[in-house]
């Protein structure tokens, strides 16, 4: 009997010895975060580093966030999206535009006259989430989604004063929503990643770049630019900071909870006025280098562009409509 006895506490301690620490290594979570910008990306610190601590600390160490900056698990920004589905981040930070036909809804946030700035699109978006574009994150759980600062023509060598200087010219666009609206402006879109614009520019295979003004210094495209055209119809451009469905799954009640708590609408709304901020400080550069010229559009001038603006976005909505896509309806609800 007591041999017995010795024997099952022996088993017990031996089992206890060797389940703890594999359960206590289950316990502590690392999501990889992956980002195609460097670590002096105007959002690393406030925005992927604060989430990192702020997680850690929400979940007393059992959720942990190591951040792999500069395309570190995999160079391109195309695939952010596929790396986040595929798990090869846990985290990932990209551009719905870059995959724009998994995007049409979300897109639509960028068509002209949809949006007041930057804080307008950003809580725009949020607010028809639930209702109309948590469908188009398959696989994943959006934390993050917000816009740049209203989006500038960028030019190498050609000022764009009116809607005739851009017949004819190549720009770079970033989703297919903007690519409709160039079209209409008479010039050819390019759709390109942002950091193969600044060589694009430098040698003349586009010859400007419709961009959020912060993209002047992030992308060092205040080097390949001379002008800068701004007062056109406002078109954002919508980045995403999204988890892997699974591994966001993986998460306990309470370490899911400590993560919603901190992503959403308020991490978003940071975000964006914290790309808002650098893009005027970008302008303010921009402007005090010889020979540059900042040109804002005359009255006149961008009623020319607002008038074929909206005649691309009826268009885009129509064609959306008819391929099944409720268009109308998700702007409608954007405008309420």
């Amino acid at each position: 009997m007591h041999i017995l006895r010795r024997t099952l506490v022996a088993g017990a301690a031996a089992l206890i010895a060797v389940t703890t620490p594999a359960m206590g290594i289950a316990a502590e979570r690392t999501l990889k975060l992956a980002s195609f910008v460097p670590p002096i990306y105007i959002l690393h610190e406030p925005i992927f580093v604060k989430l990192a601590n702020d997680l850690e600390a929400a979940t007393d160490g059992s959720v942990k966030i190591d951040i792999y900056p500069s395309g570190e698990l995999g160079k391109g920004p195309v695939e952010q999206y596929k790396r986040a589905v595929s798990r090869i981040a846990e985290i990932s930070y990209g551009l719905p535009g870059y995959t724009s036909s998994v995007f049409p809804k979300t897109l639509l946030i960028e068509l002209p006259g949809v949006t007041a700035g930057h804080e307008d699109a950003t809580a725009k978006l949020w607010k028809v989430m639930d209702e109309h574009l948590r469908d188009e994150f398959k696989k994943t759980v959006p934390l993050a989604l917000f816009v740049t600062p209203p989006a500038v023509l960028m030019m190498r060598d050609k000022p764009v004063r009116s809607l005739a200087d851009l017949a004819g010219l190549k720009i770079r666009v970033s989703s297919s929503s903007a690519a409709a609206v160039i079209e209409a402006y008479s010039a050819t879109p390019v759709p390109m990643p942002a950091n193969k614009v600044y060589t694009a520019m430098n040698t003349g295979v586009v010859d400007g770049a419709l961009m959020g003004s912060d993209s002047l210094l992030i992308f060092k495209l205040i080097e390949t630019t001379k002008y800068v055209t701004t007062n056109l119809p406002e078109m954002p451009t919508t980045i995403f900071l999204v988890a892997n469905e699974e591994a966001y799954n993986e998460l306990s009640d309470d370490e899911r909870k400590a993560l919603d708590n901190l992503t959403g609408l308020d991490i978003s709304q940071r975000s964006a006025a914290g790309l808002a901020k650098f893009g005027r400080i970008a302008l303010g550069k921009f402007a005090e280098i010889d020979g540059n010229e900042t040109i804002v559009l005359s009255g006149e001038a961008r009623a020319a562009f607002d008038a074929k603006a909206a005649e691309a976005v009826d268009g885009l909505l129509k064609k959306l409509d008819g391929d099944g896509l409720p268009a109308f309806e998700v702007v409608a609800a954007m405008k309420q």
